[in-house]
């Protein structure tokens, strides 16, 4: 499969961040090639006119086929939302609401202009992973753990984990799997190193929730006499390869040991925002301390959307805001968090438009809100949404076209995921 780009504006994310004009040339899943009127025959050919070529947004925490759960309990503190609905709804799941909660999902992210996902799920996570290649969707994907809630015990969470692992290391270009384990709070300590243990043994990224709660944080304070991130570190979890979401409540040397092991923090500013769980992840000076900072969406039942342009204004307008300086957080470091940040936390050769990287790429339309054009990156940013978005370039393959989705009927997916997310609030009540 080849696809050729004509006449367009990319925004390479290169090491000089160069923005030029020209021709992009795709050949399998790989950029084979960018210039000016590149002369090559191709199976599809793309007219760039009046639209930005970007890498593909990637999102490093959501748990996608939450979408069925939008809008349920609404108004709730978080622990009191997880306990009391979200929890008991998914213990009701089927293999048949995974699916048709993921597809929503998917089909919302790149409209979202998001061509990769860091996924956390613990419920038919086979469903999504088949969804992914259904869709042609870049997931990095766990079967998660935990061990502290009832019903719940670490070896059987360690063996289907494994077992999970197993089926999917090497079966797909689009699936890779993750090692992940759901929250201090919800795994005791043996169940956290032990698959720290495998995610090190497999050579997989290791992912996980912390500091997401002011109680969060005192809990553990209390019964271990250390903040969470010198816990972590104390039981070796934190290092290059392991990926914390929220990661709020930090003290400054939590921070600067953050940096020096140069994990990856991903920032999911809509869903705290909308759950009330204070503070403001500091992630210019985690990112000046050496840390890999990335943007996620968390689930659309605690954002309510999957709109990666939403959260990476609100990252910005957040520090700005925190700070009390303008200047604090550029929007081109925004950028670098949502794209190449994110493929350097996912381990995915993508993030930027050069040769030979993944071809993950997205054509925006220059709608009124993208004019004028005195800086491309703000735009993007601050004006940019989901209405932009006119084509997605996964792997080298189109999965929109002229906003139209190409590899699943989207109204099926709609009306089924309506049907499921019905079904599955009735047997929850």
């Amino acid at each position: 499969m080849s696809i050729l780009i004509k006449n367009t504006t990319i925004v390479t994310q290169d090491s000089e961040r160069r923005i030029i004009n020209g021709d992009l040339l795709i050949r399998d899943s790989r950029i084979n090639e960018i210039g000016n009127d590149i002369d090559e025959k191709a199976d599809e050919i793309i007219d760039g006119n009046r639209k930005i070529a970007i890498p593909g947004l990637i999102n490093t925490h959501t748990h996608i086929a939450m979408a069925l759960l939008r809008g349920y309990g609404e108004g709730l503190p978080l622990h009191e939302w997880l306990e009391k609905k979200i929890w008991p709804a998914e213990a009701k799941l089927t293999s048949g609401d995974v699916r048709w909660g993921s597809l929503l999902g998917m089909i919302e992210s790149i409209r979202s202009g998001v061509t990769a996902i860091n996924e956390m799920y613990i419920y038919h996570v086979g469903e999504t992973g088949k969804a992914a290649e259904e869709i042609g969707l870049r997931v990095i994907l766990p079967r998660a753990m935990f061990d502290l809630i009832p019903g719940r015990k670490l070896e059987t969470e360690l063996r289907e984990a494994a077992v999970f692992i197993n089926n999917w290391k090497g079966r797909s270009e689009l699936v890779k799997p993750i090692v992940s384990c759901h929250a201090p709070y919800t795994c005791s300590e043996e169940l956290l190193l032990k698959a720290k243990e495998m995610a090190n043994k497999e050579k997989l990224k290791f992912h996980m929730h912390l500091s997401e709660t002011r109680k969060e944080v005192f809990d553990i304070l209390n019964s271990k006499g250390k903040y969470p991130f010198e816990y972590m570190d104390s039981i070796g979890l934190v290092d290059e390869d392991s990926i914390f979401a929220h990661a709020s409540w930090v003290t400054k040397r939590e921070i600067a040991l953050v940096g020096k092991k140069r994990a990856t923090i991903s920032h999911c500013p809509t869903s705290n925002l909308k759950l009330a769980t204070g503070g403001i992840c500091p992630i210019i000076e985690y990112d000046s301390a050496g840390a890999n900072v990335t943007i996620g969406t968390d689930s659309a039942a605690s954002n309510n959307s999957l709109n990666m342009f939403e959260s990476m204004k609100l990252a910005a307008l957040l520090q700005k805001h925190h700070y009390w300086k303008a200047d604090v957080a550029p929007a081109q470091k925004l950028f670098d968090f949502a794209t190449i940040n994110g493929a350097k936390g996912l381990g995915i050769n993508a993030g930027s438009i050069e040769k030979g990287k993944l071809a993950d790429i997205v054509l925006l339309e220059r709608g009124p809100n993208m004019v004028p054009e005195h800086n491309i990156i703000a735009n993007i940013i601050y004006a940019a949404g989901p209405q932009n978005v006119s084509d997605v370039i996964i792997n080298g393959k189109i999965v929109m076209r002229d906003k139209k989705i190409l590899t699943v009927d989207e109204e099926k997916v709609k009306e089924e995921a309506e049907k499921a997310a019905k079904d599955l609030v009735s047997r929850a009540s």
